[in-house]
């Protein structure tokens, strides 16, 4: 028994051997072949050499029946190289086949005439004309190292995607044009929806529109085709917006002012993942429609603000949505768009005001949805924007920096919103959108970013980023998004994200001034306004373009006008003759107000907000008081900072949950 276990043992082991070698074998002469085909003639020698010298040492060992022994070994050889040559291109075969046919010959040669010289003569001229056809200029050597190189790197590329080993390149045909085209045979364990073209065009570091990648047929999950267009199909440059140009704006054009639906998307640019050439556009509603928030991200020197320009200027040219912005770092986002715009926030105190008056909208048309209907006539669970009733898009450049530059306490109320917001305002028809150079967990909290699921348009970001962001398996650093402009942009409904070459605003904006302006006025004319009542809860004028006629004109003329007026009065004639019975305990009594030119301009500011927190008897939120005083929101904003500083009014409460009340 254990002799027999012991044998059993032993065949074990050299079967195991046996096929390790085997495999061994056929590894190094695939190599052989594929990488040092440039001496594939001299070893060919060497190999037909080696053989018969093993053939003749096996005769003198084992006598004259080991021939038939050596003919075994010899045929099966033969066949397993020529499976080899039946695994290559096909347009190699047959200078491979002749080099086998060859080797064939040198062996029979070496093992029966070696000690004949003229045999050595005539090896060694077989393989110069062999080497000469292998190497020959732009026949088949040429062909053959180009197109296995191309093999090599799309099997390389298709392994990287997670391809299995029995997934592999069985052609690759050149046409005249330059374009490739390469078949693949696709394994039990991969299916062809695997590999996708614009995966496949980052593994090989082309531009996505230039891969097509499909099944050879519709029925057919075991091949593939792989074309690798010469050129890029749509991955034009510097592409204006559409809006630019003045028949797209005539009456009844696809972007005449007033006629886009913001439930249709807006368009910022051209899809570069695909060959044809379509409109690529960033979803702040979904298909349900429900509104979605949206987030841009980038490096620096990645065309956000050139993105967020061709994603602004597609806003206001829809007639059922209201645009806002706010910067408060570079005071520029919206800048050249300011004339067709609601509002233009420019401080840290003036957004916090925003997006708490924006809450207080957004519970105000959660409760007026039960008494409205869609044009169907039935019943509006989501707030479905009309001219009549418009969606509303808030726009926050630089939040990161923002949030740097923030106090602790303006840090902590920005971000309590910018949290909570997302997840009730998008049923009122209200989209809050941010831009940022990071969307890093170090400085923006993941809080903050979930809220958004997949909603963004990603630019180039630094290589700390790489691999999965926000959901995306796509790359987003300059390997992958290797030109200023373009971007990945997410689908609001949770599809897969869109490579996108943005269009090209900014050289509109400095090249084509005039145009430019020209167009804005065109749509800030037709651009739909606010309800009294809501222009009311958010302290915006209900009109576009006001907003910023204002801070210009309105309130410095007040200050031009008023300031003269009261000084040099003392607190009981500027209460009497000016302004009435109020309490203006910041002017002290019986002495001259000895305040300077902006603080006089407030003073009447200032007594309808003591007048109206008197009134009331309780503490108002800002929004609130913004409707009984009709002081606009940023004066008001920094009015009541003031106040609360000189210990007149009494701030309580964070975040969306701020009133204030007059100190006892």
């Amino acid at each position: 028994m254990t002799v027999a276990n012991s044998t059993a043992k032993a065949l074990k082991t050299t079967g195991r051997a046996v096929k390790t070698t085997a495999k061994g074998a056929d590894a190094a002469t695939r190599f052989n072949v594929r990488h040092w085909r440039a001496l594939l003639p001299v070893h060919v020698i060497a190999l037909a050499g080696l053989a018969a010298a093993a053939a003749n040492l096996a005769v003198w060992i084992w006598g004259p029946w080991a021939w038939v022994f050596v003919l075994v070994i010899a045929a099966t050889v033969w066949v397993w190289i020529d499976g080899i040559i039946g695994d290559l291109d096909r347009s190699v075969q047959a200078a491979a086949a002749a080099q086998l046919m060859f080797g064939t010959a040198c062996a029979v040669a070496f093992t029966f005439a070696a000690t004949w010289a003229p045999v050595w003569g005539v090896v060694v001229a077989a393989g110069m004309i062999l080497a000469i056809w292998w190497w020959s200029g732009d026949s088949l050597f040429t062909r053959y190292r180009s197109s296995e190189r191309r093999s090599r790197k799309m099997g390389s590329a298709l392994h990287a995607l997670g391809a299995c080993d029995a997934t592999r390149v069985t052609s690759v045909n050149t046409n005249k044009k330059g374009d490739v085209e390469y078949r693949v045979f696709v394994g039990d364990a991969d299916r062809p929806e695997k590999f996708r073209d614009a995966d496949i065009a980052h593994q090989l570091h082309v531009d996505a529109s230039r891969v097509i990648a499909r099944r050879v047929s519709a029925g057919d999950s075991r091949r593939m085709k792989i074309i690798v267009l010469h050129a890029a199909a749509s991955a034009k440059r510097n592409v204006p917006h559409p809006a630019l140009e003045r028949e797209n704006r005539a009456k009844g054009a696809a972007w005449a002012p007033g006629s886009r639906d913001v439930l249709e998307g807006l368009p910022i640019g051209r899809a570069i993942s695909s060959v044809e050439d379509r409109e690529s556009t960033a979803g702040i509603f979904t298909s349900d429609p429900d509104a979605k928030c949206l987030g841009i991200f980038g490096i620096s020197g990645s065309g956000k603000t050139n993105t967020s320009s061709s994603l602004l200027l597609s806003a206001i040219a829809c007639g059922n949505l209201i645009v806002a912005g706010a910067d408060p770092v570079k005071f520029d986002l919206g800048k050249y768009h300011a004339a067709a715009m609601h509002r233009r926030a420019r401080t840290i105190d003036e957004v916090i005001a925003d997006l708490e008056a924006i809450e207080v909208l957004s519970h105000d048309r959660i409760q007026r949805l039960d008494t409205m209907k869609d044009p169907d006539g039935n019943r509006m669970r989501n707030w479905i924007p009309t001219r009549e009733h418009p969606g509303l898009l808030y726009l926050i450049d630089e939040l990161t920096v923002m949030l740097s530059q923030a106090t602790s306490t303006q840090a902590d109320r920005l971000t309590r919103l910018l949290e909570s917001l997302p997840k009730h305002v998008r049923q009122a028809g209200i989209s809050i959108a941010f831009i940022t150079q990071s969307i890093n967990a170090m400085e923006i909290p993941t809080t903050l970013t979930s809220q958004y699921g997949s909603n963004f348009i990603g630019h180039q970001v630094k290589k700390g980023h790489d691999g999965d962001v926000q959901g995306w398996s796509v790359d987003v650093t300059e390997k992958g998004l290797p030109t200023r402009g373009q971007c990945w942009v997410g689908n609001p409904d949770g599809g897969d994200p869109t490579k996108t070459l943005a269009y090209d605003a900014d050289s509109a904006i400095t090249k084509q001034a005039d145009e430019w302006d020209a167009m804005i006025a065109e749509y800030a004319a037709a651009r739909p306004a606010l309800s009294k009542h809501e222009a009311g809860i958010l302290g915006w004028p209900q009109r576009a373009g006001q907003d910023q006629a204002a801070e210009a004109a309105v309130e410095p003329a007040e200050a031009a006008q008023e300031a003269p007026a009261v000084q040099g009065l003392g607190a009981e004639d500027l209460e009497a003759e000016e302004y009435g019975e109020v309490d203006l305990a910041d002017v002290p009594e019986g002495e001259a107000a000895d305040l300077d030119t902006d603080a006089l301009a407030e003073v009447p500011h200032a007594a309808r907000v003591v007048t109206a927190l008197r009134t009331a008897g309780a503490a108002l939120s800002i929004a609130a008081l913004t409707q009984e005083t009709k002081v606009p929101k940023r004066t008001l904003q920094r009015l009541l900072g003031r106040l609360a500083d000189d210990g007149l009014v009494v701030r309580e409460g964070a975040s969306t949950a701020t009133v204030y009340r007059l100190a006892a």
